[in-house]
């Protein structure tokens, strides 16, 4: 009986532990990918959206494969008070599911990033970091007539604080007017497609975490390292393509724009290599509503810096109106 309660208790413990682990590595994904707007904002002023968005997941491959490498395939082992790192090949397995998962997401994947890149050429980084936070609100509408799953007065109330947030984001506008706000948010550049992109983005966390269960050992830098190659490919065609006169005219050729911002893009790829590890460690630990909720708190950031680095302004109302975004998100993932 006592052996019993031990085991229960060691098995809660270790549950805490995972959801503490899980939330820290989630935070840590959600600071650095807080930066990548600012960085592609840069990129964006000599560069076209799609290049932009292919050089920085293409650059950041080798470095997601080593860091892939040395969290699944090594060790640290004490040895006569030294402390050498031995590493061994191991293939995990997988299954159908697996693949269809994972193929799945990365074609999501693929549109959500080009939308979300063209709406950040388009619109303020304070402006579309926000936007993006939707998706908690998408995947729980989109689950409703799909599977079923009827959303209760919780996850109600929190779609409404996110519409709400969305409608606080212009909210210096309702002077003029009750509807304005959101008759201007919708009326800006790149708007729609933030609010696409985030509606895609929705449901590649559920492939994500379901491609992260059927593979053996688990493993959500390897899910993270396939997904990306396979967005580069797919990136690849519409990146590479030869530039549009009027892409000419703007000065936005293929590599001259990337080269004006040396430090921008150095950043850019080594912010998207490292942040994916800690992020889909995050979720393959904890439980994905939780984690991906976490992750809405990079809108908050974005916002902080883009004024700090790019001078954007309207920083209360986005802020106020990204925080209340982030608690609906709450509210929907509880």
């Amino acid at each position: 009986m006592i052996q019993e309660a031990n085991e229960e208790t060691l098995i809660r413990v270790r549950e805490v532990s995972r959801c503490i682990m899980a939330a820290f590595l989630a935070l840590i994904a959600t600071v650095l990918t807080s930066f990548l707007p600012i960085l592609n904002k840069h990129l964006l002023r000599d560069a076209r959206p799609a290049l932009v968005a292919w050089i920085t997941n293409a650059a950041s491959l080798p470095i997601l494969a080593l860091g892939t490498l040395l969290l699944t395939q090594c060790s640290i082992t004490s040895l006569h008070g030294s402390i050498p790192l031995s590493c061994t090949a191991q293939i995990p397995h997988v299954d159908v599911i697996f693949v269809a998962a994972l193929l799945a997401s990365t074609l999501l994947n693929w549109a959500a990033t080009l939308l979300s890149t063209f709406a950040l050429e388009k619109a303020d980084a304070s402006l579309v970091s926000p936007l993006l936070t939707f998706n908690p609100a998408f995947t729980l509408l989109i689950a409703w007539p799909a599977l079923g799953e009827a959303p209760g007065l919780r996850q109600s109330l929190g779609v409404a604080v996110v519409l709400f947030g969305a409608y606080l984001l212009d909210v210096e506008e309702a002077r003029t007017g009750l509807l304005t706000p959101l008759r201007m948010l919708l009326q800006r550049p790149g708007s729609l497609l933030a609010i696409v992109a985030s509606a895609l983005w929705g449901t590649t966390t559920v492939l994500e975490k379901l491609s992260i269960d059927h593979i053996m050992p688990p493993s959500g830098p390897v899910v993270a390292l396939l997904g990306t190659f396979l967005l580069v490919v797919l990136l690849t065609p519409v990146a590479l393509r030869p530039p549009r006169p009027e892409e000419s005219s703007r000065g936005k050729n293929t590599w001259h724009g990337l080269r004006l911002h040396r430090r921008a893009l150095c950043g850019a790829v080594l912010l998207a290599g490292v942040a994916p590890l800690f992020g889909f460690t995050a979720i393959a630990l904890g439980l994905v509503g939780y984690v991906t909720t976490l992750f809405k708190l990079g809108a908050i950031f974005t916002i902080l810096w883009a004024r700090l680095f790019l001078g954007e302004g309207q920083a209360r109302s986005r802020l106020l109106g990204a925080c209340v975004m982030v608690i609906g998100g709450v509210l929907v993932a509880m």
